[in-house]
């Protein structure tokens, strides 16, 4: 079992309009809703390639209550911590053939620091079941982020690996302290984190440190560009087949972390997860009425994917 941490995920719609003015209805061509967390989708991913995650989170109101069912749809164990605070939801009205669009988005302002102790405390009962933990999410300010710290120390108790995805430099700085096994990063976290992304060799370079510190990998996933993985031995370039065109969906992040979960998890060689999560990435479909992908998706994607090593010796 993999225990996946999602404690703020958030919601998403979209609506597609030719046009908006001011006091005036407005017809939407396409209504689409999306749940915003990577450590949702990671666990979906993760069931579809027939692992078992558990969820533990936090969710409120009637948006709480969706991704809840969108859990229970999808089978998955979920482990829940009811607010009283609406989760975090998003309206995107994007204008049909353009790249202009109009965000809205709630402001949160409770306190959660019950709901974190709560958390701290289903993570403590479930980690003795498990041998991996992925941590993902934004962490909104007044959460102290040295709640990264506290949980990978209680992983590694008992002998868990932890997975880290973040863009927030003050939790990765936190979470480095107790040296988490691996660490994924998407090209928005890594500018966040102001890294260089004009080139792989520049991502290579500030990425290698956190090997040299004792984390045992780094993957970067790069959209359709591809993705990077670094180790201790190796630095791999995974490269897309030419004919796929990436689908701009918000489980596509997740999806890799998910799969970079499973290679961790089930100690496969570094190619093979490698392609598996670029695979699982660039077949993830965000509509939450339909599974993110299926296996057969998967496999049949990543036989198509190539890997090439680089050279370490560059760096």
């Amino acid at each position: 079992m993999i225990i996946t941490v999602a404690p703020f995920p958030s919601v998403e719609y979209i609506y597609d309009v030719d046009f908006l003015e001011p006091n005036c209805e407005t017809s939407s061509n396409d209504v689409s809703l999306n749940i915003l967390s990577k450590g949702i989708h990671s666990a979906q991913m993760i069931k579809v390639l027939q692992d078992e995650p558990m969820l533990i989170g936090m969710l409120g109101g009637a948006a709480g209550k969706y991704i809840k069912h969108c859990l229970d749809k999808s089978r998955i164990k979920a482990d829940i911590i009811w607010t009283d605070a609406e989760t975090p939801h998003k309206m995107k009205i994007q204008l049909n053939g353009s790249d202009t669009y109009y965000l809205l988005k709630s402001n949160q302002t409770y306190d959660f620091s019950k709901e974190i102790s709560k958390l701290n405390q289903k993570l403590k009962t479930h980690i003795k079941k498990v041998s991996t933990l992925v941590l993902a999410g934004y962490m909104p300010r007044g959460i102290n982020p040295a709640i990264y710290k506290e949980w990978i120390r209680e992983g590694k108790l008992h002998n868990v690996k932890t997975l880290v995805c973040t863009g927030q430099e003050e939790v990765l700085e936190y979470a480095m302290q107790e040296m988490p096994y691996a660490l994924m990063f998407t090209k928005h976290q890594l500018r966040e984190l102001k890294i260089a992304t004009d080139s792989k060799e520049e991502m290579i370079k500030a990425l290698m440190p956190y090997i040299e510190q004792g984390v045992h990998y780094v993957g970067v996933y790069l959209k359709d560009e591809g993705a990077l993985m670094l180790s201790k031995n190796k630095v791999c370039f995974i490269e897309p087949p030419m004919h796929i065109k990436m689908q701009s969906n918000t489980a596509s992040s997740g999806a890799f972390l998910g799969t970079f979960a499973i290679g961790i998890n089930r100690k496969y060689e570094q190619e093979k997860f490698s392609k598996m999560c670029l695979a699982t990435s660039l077949v993830a479909k965000g509509n939450v009425d339909q599974p993110i992908c299926s296996k057969k998706e998967v496999d049949l994607l990543a036989k198509k994917i190539k890997i090439k090593e680089i050279d370490l010796s560059l760096f």
